[in-house]
């Protein structure tokens, strides 16, 4: 007696294409907007950070009013991931970069080849680079990021080389917030 395989219903393999380009399309980065090569972060000991390593759609940074998900590329450090939920790992090691939702980020990425790299460093004083914002209005990140193994990693610069990570996220208001408009 032969046996076959069971074939999927169209509904269900329709359903299945939905599910996986709906999950690909909510981890989308939306990192240089203006594709004007507004996606690169400088650290003296890496050297650039791509924060849309693949160009549009790919596994680059996804800012969020809660956080950051997805991944930075560094020629010597390899893959950043900003947050646990990247590789299903917050069951092992719950990390990853938190917006405040006004875009004051905090908390850890990870890169197996640096190790740690703290958006709020709280060892800096008064210096007022430390720690990466995100403007509201523009969505370019400023400030630095620490990492022990690899040292600061600086978000947006004016002097040669210019250079900047910009998103297209913008804080939303609330659910039933007043509208300033």
């Amino acid at each position: 007696m032969e046996r076959t395989r069971p074939r999927a219903s169209p509904c269900l393999v329709w359903l299945t294409l939905a599910i996986v380009l709906a999950g690909g399309a909510a981890l989308a980065e939306n990192i240089d907007p203006n594709n004007d090569g507004s996606r690169y972060a400088w650290s003296e000991n890496l050297g650039w950070l791509n924060a849309r390593p693949s160009g549009p759609g790919g596994p680059g940074v996804q800012v969020s009013n809660s956080g950051l998900t997805g991944w930075m590329w560094s020629e010597n450090a390899g893959w950043i991931s900003l947050s646990c939920a990247n590789g299903s790992t917050c069951g092992i090691s719950s990390y990853g970069v938190t917006n405040d939702g006004c875009g004051t980020l905090s908390g850890h990425a990870w890169s197996e080849n640096m190790g740690w790299i703290e958006f709020a460093p709280t060892t800096c004083g008064a210096d007022p680079t430390c720690g990466v914002k995100i403007n509201s209005t523009s969505g370019v990140f400023t400030g630095r990021a620490w990492s022990e193994n690899a040292g600061w990693i600086t978000f947006s610069a004016t002097s040669p080389p210019a250079y900047r990570v910009t998103a297209s996220w913008r804080p939303t208001a609330p659910a039933g917030s007043p509208s300033l408009a």
